[in-house]
């Protein structure tokens, strides 16, 4: 009893001493168990949760929030932007404006993100782990890559960071937005009023993002706002007639697997295996940045094999 004790206790100093940041972060394990919780609940028996699809998602919550939050961005990210805050364009004074305006800007650096790891493979390796369930439930907002924080992906909000703003509030900021985006992930909420669809991420529009329809797919990209949408074209509204099809599509007609450590490397495994079929090498290479659909054209393959033919 006392080494438990003991244990809980240093885990307790630990939370304590990290960055307000991460205890934001953190504070997401518990909300997101008990929206899952009563979500289940509400849809049992209706076919809306699978248990070993959910146990999956959960664990690599789990372990993304423990292992990327609570220790690779501490290791990796602050010390990083701490780094590159000091060749600052200016120092923002922290106000009510300067807040508002880092809700804004830190959301518009989250769509460029979203929208770079929809379109840019390499991205989308960590981000395909997200989209991977064919169910759609709180417990899928848990499903994360523990290689976030290693991947490059915190790059996408050094902007706010050389523009003037302190990296905690930077990094605050972002927990915040990361928080407000869990209560989307649900079908139990149904479409909302017209001027909140059209302004903010809902439940609706979330569906929308997480549909392998074709027109559906790489739509609707903003975390709390969907201003970045409209104005750069990404928004589609959910259609009562057409149903969205939760999951991947280059998964779709394979089984799904349920292994968290699969299912973190399934597409980087993927992606190198297509960077090593012979080729021409920018062919090669384009696996990396090329969208997640792309595939190399016929007289690539013809070329290559003519080469090994005669050499």
């Amino acid at each position: 009893m006392d080494s438990i004790l003991l244990f809980f206790n240093s885990f307790i100093d630990h939370i304590i001493q990290l960055p307000i940041s991460q205890q934001i972060t953190l504070a997401a394990l518990p909300i997101i168990l008990l929206l899952a919780l009563a979500e289940w609940w509400h849809f049992r028996g209706k076919g809306k949760f699978e248990f070993k699809d959910s146990i999956a998602s959960i664990a690599m919550g789990g372990a993304y929030i423990l292992v990327a939050e609570g220790i690779m961005v501490v290791a990796i990210v602050i010390p990083a932007f701490d780094w590159f805050y000091q060749f600052r364009l200016t120092t923002v004074e922290i106000n009510l404006w300067s807040l508002i305006a880092l809700v804004l800007l830190v959301d518009f650096c989250f769509y460029l993100f979203h929208l770079g790891a929809h379109r840019i493979r390499f991205l989308w390796g960590v981000h395909e782990v997200h989209h991977g369930s064919t169910y759609y439930n709180y417990t899928v907002a848990f499903r994360q890559s523990i290689l976030y924080a290693v991947i490059g992906v915190y790059a996408f909000f050094l902007p706010a960071v050389l523009i003037g703003y302190p990296t905690q509030w930077v990094l605050a900021v972002l927990g915040i937005n990361l928080l407000m985006q869990i209560w989307v992930h649900t079908q139990w909420i149904n479409r909302l009023p017209k001027a909140f669809e059209w302004l903010i991420n809902t439940p609706s529009n979330h569906r929308v993002h997480h549909g392998s329809n074709t027109r559906y797919i790489d739509k609707n990209m903003g975390g709390i706002f969907m201003v970045w949408d409209h104005l750069f074209g990404t928004y589609e509204r959910e259609d009562e007639n057409e149903p969205v099809v939760y999951g991947v599509v280059s998964q779709l007609d394979k089984p799904i697997s349920t292994n968290p450590v699969e299912l973190t490397f399934r597409e980087y495994k993927s992606m190198f295996a297509d960077v090593m079929k012979p080729g021409p090498l920018k062919y090669r290479l384009k696996h990396l940045w090329a969208g997640p659909e792309w595939i190399r054209p016929v007289e690539s393959t013809i070329h290559s094999s003519s080469e090994k033919q005669y050499p």
